[in-house]
């Protein structure tokens, strides 16, 4: 590989645009400034068509191609990858989700390419998704290298017979500047009319029992308060059926799936994420930038980037009364808000980037592939972690 640029293929089954995918567009633009070239592919089953992620990557003029998959078990899949390894002259391997990983792995063994993978969650599931979680730890033993976006996964990963000389921590990152707006945190005048925002897949391991309880009391405090949430999922049904038995049918919005983010985060005076379980909320981050104060829950690595009471406030998983206390604390002190915002903005500028994560997976892929750095190690912060090894 000496003397010319790095290929790497990136792999991913994606069930729509939510933070892994978010995570890997930001990778692949940041990296491709690098000179780290990306072939970005994604498996496509024509029973669920979703081309989202696929047309947000063309749009940002990221290499993009989709693989055929139908079933469980398609060796045309495996063969398909395999002829973009040699087509592209691809170098090294990085998948993202257990299906990406067993795929990834069986083309890029046949042609033998070293592999990585970014774990970005493990969450409970169906039996048949216990199944396929058993095999994704049997195959990531066997990858060159693993990268996990929190602490937590990475604990997760060590306590599931991962070997801890393959972990390396690597934390998501953004381009803060795709999410600045002029001026700093919401300055909407009056205390009524406010918008406590949310961004997340509507999946019930996000919190929205807790959040809506909270929200009944706080619809009764606050008058005119909305809560709006962006994002599509597969729980929808079930948190409609809570809004309307808790009577919040003229208080709550599921915005669906919205394209213009920056807008989005614009219209919020706060953001929530009280979810359950979390590794790096790539939501979190973008709240951040746009200088949103925030509410979310200890959970993964968010006590890691929010600090509570200086850049946002942080209450338990599943503490409805404590969610309602923070955010009506927030609603009713303009000076708090545009304070916790201001700090928020300054911490994830100075720590999650999109160009610095993209540089500590340059140097994993360099470490794996064996190749001396020509340029200095990104310095050592709160993205880097434990080593890697080649195997």
């Amino acid at each position: 590989m000496k003397g010319r640029q790095m290929r790497v293929l990136q792999l991913i089954s994606s069930g729509g645009y939510y933070g892994a995918e978010n995570m890997l567009l930001n990778l692949c633009a940041s990296q491709e400034k690098s000179g780290c070239q990306a072939s970005l592919v994604l498996f496509y089953n024509a029973h669920i068509p979703n081309v989202e992620f696929y047309e947000r990557a063309r749009r940002r003029g990221i290499s993009v191609r989709m693989v055929h998959c139908k079933g469980r078990a398609d060796w045309r899949a495996v063969q398909q990858i395999k002829e973009i390894i040699r087509d592209d002259e691809i170098n090294l391997v990085h998948t993202h989700g257990y299906k990406a990983d067993l795929y990834g792995y069986v083309a890029a063994r046949s042609a033998g390419k070293p592999m990585v993978a970014t774990c970005h969650n493990w969450l409970g599931g169906t039996a048949a998704l216990g199944i396929y979680n058993r095999l994704d730890r049997m195959v990531l033993n066997r990858f060159n290298a693993v990268a996990a976006v929190s602490d937590s996964v990475r604990k997760q990963l060590v306590g599931s017979g991962i070997g801890e000389s393959r972990i390396k921590l690597i934390a998501n990152g953004i381009d803060v500047r795709a999410f600045e707006r002029p001026g700093t945190t919401s300055d909407a005048g009056g205390e009524e009319g406010r918008v406590v925002g949310m961004v997340a897949r509507l999946d019930l391991q996000k919190g929205f029992e807790c959040l809506l309880t909270a929200a009944r009391e706080l619809c009764r405090e606050f008058n005119d308060l909305k809560i709006v949430v962006s994002g599509e999922g597969p729980d929808r049904g079930a948190i409609e059926k809570m809004i309307a038995e808790l009577g919040l049918q003229h208080n709550v919005v599921l915005a669906g799936q919205v394209s213009d983010m920056r807008a989005v985060y614009a219209a919020m005076d706060i953001f929530v994420l009280p979810s359950l379980n979390e590794g790096l909320p790539m939501t979190v981050l973008e709240a951040m930038a746009a200088s949103r104060p925030i509410v979310a829950t200890r959970v993964g690595a968010i006590p890691s980037v929010i600090h509570d009471g200086e850049s946002g406030l942080l209450v338990a998983p599943g503490d409805a009364a404590g969610l309602k206390n923070a955010l009506a604390g927030l609603l009713s002190n303009g000076e708090l808000r545009r304070r916790l915002g201001d700090n928020a903005h300054d911490w994830v500028s100075r720590n999650y980037t999109s160009d610095t994560m993209a540089a500590h997976y340059i140097s994993m892929y360099e470490e794996v592939l064996g190749v001396k750095r020509a340029h200095a190690e990104p310095q050592a912060h709160a993205l880097s972690g434990t080593n890697v090894r080649s195997a």
